[in-house]
């Protein structure tokens, strides 16, 4: 009997201590997640101090571990893992602290700023470029001698502002790209939106802006260098065009003199010299008369006429005022100067005196308006057969 008794308290000593056991175990895990939430520890350590703690725990051999004590050493979320990762695994899963981000991202938003602004201040300086050219353009119209600069300079505007028109757009898209992912303040996670945003601007076309901007600004100074051979050669033919006129002046005032001193001379006899004498006739040496040139005008019409260069046409009818015109290689280079009497035949006939030139107007800017008016007729010409240099001679009838 008395052997039998320890036995029975034996067994049921063991049966009693199990349970107790596996609810040690809970309770201890309880309160290192407890403590671990407490003093904000991550997920990820608690957990592993659990697992810890767990395995820690004396188990008798053939003892299974609690369920729930299972279910507190799992770990949940995208870091979770085998127990076997330890803690070197869960500080790795954990996202970057604000102090080690902040650098990288204070560096892609000043990479991205510098960028942006070296775009926008080449985006400036082809707009400045671009208005400067075009007044070039417009200004020198019909004051070039030939339109190859206008030509080139015209094209180099419109390639220009096609560049500044995209350059443009991407700009405006790097700006929504990083205004539309700026950080909410948690980790600075917007820092690859800033890179991408620099690397588009990058990519972009600023080099091809700044070289086609220089060529704009070359083919502007190119325009404004052939206005200035035009002005030249303009100075020049009114130079030509004054020392012609002023020429035939001097030839009139000339044949004028030697006719005033032809009459002065008066009637002269002519005696003989024989001593039978005879008588010798006397006799009146003219005046010579004026020097005059014949203006033949064929036809009334305009261009085709001119073009036809029979002699001058009456133009009066496209004017509006009374004008004869001729091609400078057709008569007009050979048409008396001031002083000159010149007799019309033809359509518009009469005798006239050539006077000054009343202008000189260039049909690529000027029109029917700048005609001078108040004369009785004009003679007009193309100077060296320019119409950049159409001359208008005055004629006064005389007859």
């Amino acid at each position: 009997m008395r052997s039998s008794r320890p036995a029975r308290t034996a067994r049921s000593t063991g049966r009693d201590t199990r349970p107790l056991q596996g609810l040690t175990v809970f309770a201890a895990a309880l309160l290192v997640l407890g403590a671990s939430v407490l003093v904000g520890v991550p997920g990820e350590a608690a957990a592993l101090g659990a697992e810890r703690f767990v395995s820690s725990a004396p188990v008798s051999p053939g003892q299974p571990v609690s369920a729930v004590a299972a279910v507190a050493v799992s770990r949940p979320g995208p870091a979770a893992g085998p127990s076997s990762t330890g803690s070197s695994a869960a500080r790795a899963a954990l996202p970057p602290a604000p102090e080690q981000a902040r650098a990288p991202y204070l560096a892609a938003v000043a990479a991205f700023t510098a960028q942006r602004r070296a775009e926008t201040l080449s985006i400036g300086r082809a707009t400045a470029g671009l208005d400067s050219a075009g007044l070039v353009l417009a200004d020198s119209a019909g004051r070039v001698l030939d339109e190859t600069s206008r030509t080139a300079l015209a094209d180099g505007i419109r390639a220009l502002e096609a560049v500044v028109a995209r350059a443009g757009t991407t700009v405006d898209q790097a700006n929504q790209l990083v205004d539309s992912h700026r950080s909410s303040g948690s980790y600075f996670a917007a820092s690859a939106e800033f890179v991408q945003a620099t690397d588009r601007l990058r990519d972009s076309s600023g080099d091809a802006l700044d070289l086609l901007t220089d060529d704009v600004t070359a083919a502007a100074q190119t325009v404004t260098d052939a206005v200035a051979a035009w002005q030249a050669e303009q100075d020049r033919l009114a130079a030509e065009e004054a020392a012609r006129q002023a020429a035939a002046e001097a030839a009139r005032l000339a044949a004028e003199a030697a006719a005033a001193a032809a009459n002065a001379a008066g009637p002269r006899s002519a005696n003989g010299g024989s001593s039978g004498g005879t008588s010798g006739s006397a006799g009146t040496i003219p005046a010579p008369a004026s020097a005059t040139f014949d203006k033949y005008v064929w036809t009334n019409g305009f261009q085709s006429e001119i073009d036809s260069c029979n002699g001058a046409v009456d133009v009066t009818g496209n004017y509006g005022v009374a004008v004869i015109a001729e091609h400078w290689s057709c008569g007009g280079s050979w048409f008396p100067g001031s002083g000159s009497v010149i007799t019309l035949s033809g359509v518009r006939s009469g005798t006239y005196r050539v006077g000054g030139v009343a202008a000189v107007l260039n049909a690529n800017t000027q029109g029917t308006q700048d005609v001078p008016r108040g004369y009785d007729l004009l003679y007009q010409t193309c100077i060296n057969g320019s119409n950049s240099t159409m001359s208008f001679t005055v004629l006064t009838r005389v007859g």
